[in-house]
């Protein structure tokens, strides 16, 4: 990142007039509120806070220099304002506590490695000769603006913080622009990898992700390839976002190439991700010890809105991560969290597998819709308006059957109104109300076709499995088999001899304990399973 790429016009304010610093810095937020996501009575007070500690301010050749700053979770991104008074505005108490450039630097706790990176390079800006006087010389945000470009054209973007991991994003569809813009903005070096070569040539040529939304900002990315290889090396931690029916594919791909110690993570696993890819893992690069992990949704309700361009509609509170084995994710989330603090322990992959939301919102609303998708091409609103009563009583049914499979497991997933709750406050007495009320699904349509992934992938990797593991232990899934049935019939696909089976998860002929033991760390029989999957610690 740049301090010129970073700056919006609306957080300049040239020849700022303020009776007090106070006022001062309410001008700035309320400025960068017009055009940014932030909490404005939050912001300043942080700030505030912050100053009380001891204010930041340096001379400049004749001049004084105020840089405010502070953490907050009042806002999403790193922010910067500026405002110059070539006159001085007062600062505190006496006259001589005048300051002729203020700049105010804002970030979410994770980024504050990354602001003080900014803050030194605005003190190293500041003391270059002449700077400061072009500065205050400028008389628009446009001509600010250009001070600012052509003092940083020799100095190169602002490197990631050390401490800081560094990512590979795999995939460049909705969640995976999300991500790797997301990232990008918040200070971390990311690569983005994708299989095909078309759908990430704009993002290579313009060498970044406009990110809009939630966040917003030019992201500058490390590096964007179809080359695995290019694609994982130095990354620390590999976040796989792609449709869960690619799980293996991209495990295959990466599998030659992976380090001891790297970190992948399905985004999310859906039904027995984790333990697909351990599986595979296994059979084709058994001598690597990885970390393991998967989410239990994704982190963004995201859409590609151009090439090269992504929409963030909102970045969920939190979502669990588990890992495989278990235990490990003492090792992994720390990592992560250094750079998404919104992903919280999860108990272990099969609560996260179960916990899985996709499997009651995807295929069925989708099913239920087909005739509207058909005629409208999807113009209507997919959560909102495609959710009527009767197909909530639907979701309702097949919520229960997968709380009540969980339970078979010894497992309490949430239901799915209990998620939304966590994910995104939305709060209601009944599933239907609790979908209306959630803002960050207003304005995602309906997709145009029913050949789409909320069908070819949800049903053979999220309602299968659940079905499957309901049979194994002897659970009814009426709704959800009577909904696989209609997929099949409706794609021409056998999804049941393809789907994510018991049997493909390595779980046929396993007992409850056995399978508990697999996946919080401990061996099971060895009579239980001929394809283990790897659980030792990585060095």
């Amino acid at each position: 990142m740049t301090i010129t790429g970073t700056l919006v016009a609306e957080g300049i304010i040239p020849c700022l007039t303020a009776a007090c610093q106070k006022d001062a810095l309410a001008r700035l937020v309320s400025g960068l509120a017009r055009v940014r996501r932030l909490d404005v009575e939050r912001v300043l007070k942080d700030v505030a806070t912050r100053e009380r500690l001891g204010p930041t301010m340096f001379p400049a050749g004749g001049y004084q220099i105020a840089v405010p700053h502070a953490t907050s979770t009042g806002c999403s991104q790193l922010i910067l304002g500026i405002g110059t008074s070539p006159e001085g505005l007062p600062w505190g108490p006496g006259e001589r506590a005048r300051v002729h450039v203020v700049f105010l630097i804002i970030g979410p706790p994770e980024t504050h490695a990354l602001y003080l990176r900014v803050l030194s390079r605005i003190a190293r800006l500041c003391d270059t000769p002449g700077f400061v006087e072009r500065v205050l010389a400028a008389s628009t945000r446009q001509r600010l603006m250009e001070v600012f470009g052509e003092a940083e054209s020799s100095l190169g973007p602002i490197v990631a913080p050390e401490g800081m991991p560094r990512f590979c994003v795999l995939g460049a569809g909705h969640g995976g622009m999300a991500m790797a813009g997301h990232l990008a903005l918040i200070g971390c070096q990311v690569n983005l990898f994708n299989r095909s070569r078309e759908r990430i040539d704009p993002v290579a040529a313009r060498g970044g992700i406009d990110v809009t939304g939630q966040v917003e900002g030019f992201a500058t990315l490390n590096r964007v390839t179809t080359d695995p290889a290019e694609a994982l090396e130095d990354a620390d931690v590999l976040m796989v976002v792609v449709p869960a029916t690619g799980h293996a594919e991209i495990t295959q791909l990466i599998a030659p190439y992976l380090k001891d110690g790297q970190i992948v993570v399905l985004n999310p696993g859906r039904t027995g991700g984790a333990l697909e890819v351990a599986q595979i893992l296994q059979r084709q690069n058994p001598r690597v010890r990885p970390y393991i992990a998967e989410t239990q949704t994704l982190l963004y309700t995201a859409r590609v809105t151009n090439p090269a361009q992504v929409h963030i509609h909102r970045i969920k509170n939190s979502v669990p991560l588990a890992t495989l084995p278990a235990y490990q994710v003492a090792d992994v989330l720390p990592v992560i969290r250094k750079a998404l603090p919104q992903f919280v322990p999860g108990d272990n992959v099969l609560r996260t597998s179960l916990d899985n939301i996709a499997a009651v919102f995807h295929p069925a609303i989708m099913i239920l819709n087909a005739g509207r998708i058909e005629d409208t091409h999807g113009n209507f609103e997919y959560y909102i308006e495609g959710v009527t009563p009767a197909i909530a009583a639907v979701l309702e049914a097949i919520d229960r059957e997968r709380v009540n499979v969980a339970a078979a497991l010894g497992i309490r997933v949430q239901t799915a109104r209990e998620w939304l709750y966590l994910a995104y406050d939305a709060a209601g007495k009944t599933l239907l109300e609790a979908m209306r009320a959630n803002t960050g699904y207003s304005g995602i349509m309906a997709p145009g076709t029913v050949q789409h992934r909320y069908i070819s992938e949800d049903v053979p990797t999220s309602l299968i499995p659940i079905a499957s593991l309901g049979d194994m232990f002897g659970v009814p899934t009426p709704t959800i088999d009577a909904l696989i049935d209609l997929a099949c019939v409706m794609h021409g696909v056998d999804y049941r001899a393809e789907g994510r089976t018991a049997e493909r998860l390595g779980l046929a002929g396993m007992s409850l304990k056995d399978i508990r033991f697999l996946v919080i760390g401990a061996e099971p029989a060895a009579s239980a399973r001929s394809d283990p999957a790897p659980s030792e610690t990585p060095q």
